[in-house]
């Protein structure tokens, strides 16, 4: 199966700051490569598929891993065929719903001929089985951290656009689902995300920041250890979503069309635009806030920050 070259276009987010203008230039028009699924042979590790990294680190973990598994022949149930729909990123919850899902749902129409097959870690999130309850014709089969598979054929589904990037058609679709799915109201809530619970990129004064905005009628929610379905519905009811760059923004693809999310990202952050994209691709109002970091580090991917709470309402 092909899917063709396809050309994304943005328009920049509304209200814009004129000098905010280049954090959103490098993604105003996107190629998104013509991608095929592929038959391929080998080993499934563990952590995954065993090319997904490559030169030497790529040997020196194939090495390890060889070292420290036993070698067991896969042998798919019912006469099925190996899938495998995974790579490197998939263990965090953005990479996992935004770009293994989505392969999912390309060739969903098929799923009944395959047995998934999952890295080790899907035994640790919840969210990674119980997203897929929308497929069940799919089966699955979590890898043990003490074996690799051998097989001789596996079709490999690769992502369906290079990361930060989206196929509006599939997101859509999936989103539409989702929504089918669960029955949410009619978005009604105005919810913050909070990231107090996370190890980094933290509102360090997150009471003040919360408190202001639950007097303009948001809920504060954790969606740490939330079931899937739960996600999914919560933020289906929102109208307004508001959330500093982090892996609860990822559920916007479940969000109304039409609704809006409000990202509160590091002042000078022009790399991290996915869910600006994202928005885009689903066709949710984006709009953002700056904040500069806490400290002296700037990394948009550890920095915590300072919200001024009259510059965000």
């Amino acid at each position: 199966m092909t899917l063709p070259e396809e050309t994304v276009y943005r328009s920049l987010p509304s209200p814009l700051r004129p000098e905010d203008a280049g954090l959103f230039a490098a993604e105003l028009q996107r190629v998104l490569p013509a991608v095929s699924t592929g038959v391929v042979t080998g080993e499934f590790f563990p952590t995954g598929w065993q090319k997904d990294i490559g030169g030497w680190k790529g040997l020196a973990k194939g090495w390890m891993v060889r070292a420290t598994t036993r070698n067991q022949r896969f042998v798919p149930r019912d006469g099925r065929e190996i899938l495998i729909a995974t790579d490197i990123f998939s263990n965090g919850y953005f990479h996992w719903v935004t770009e293994t899902l989505p392969r999912l749902w390309w060739i969903r129409d098929q799923l009944n001929h395959f047995e998934l097959l999952l890295p080790a870690f899907a035994a640790r999130f919840p969210y990674m089985v119980e997203s897929l309850a929308l497929f069940p014709d799919l089966a699955f089969r979590i890898a043990a951290k003490q074996t690799r598979w051998r097989f001789a054929e596996a079709l490999l589904v690769p992502a369906l656009a290079p990361g930060g990037n989206f196929r509006p058609r599939f997101m859509v679709e999936l989103g539409q689902a989702w929504r089918l799915r669960t029955g949410p109201s009619v978005p009604f809530r105005r919810l913050y995300i909070s990231r107090s619970r996370a190890a980094k990129r933290r509102i360090t004064n997150e009471d003040e920041v919360r408190l202001s905005l639950e007097a303009q009628g948001f809920e504060t929610v954790h969606l740490e250890g939330m079931p899937f379905a739960s996600q999914v519905k919560l933020v289906a009811e929102a109208s307004h979503l508001i959330s500093n760059h982090g892996a609860g923004l990822t559920n916007l693809m479940f969000m109304v069309p039409g609704t809006r999310v409000t990202e509160i990202r590091l002042r000078g952050d022009s790399h991290n635009n996915c869910y600006f994209s994202l928005a885009r691709a689903v066709g949710v109002e984006y709009e953002y806030r700056l904040a500069d970091p806490a400290s002296q580090t700037r990394h948009a991917h550890t920095a915590d920050l300072i919200v001024k709470p009259k510059e965000l309402l």
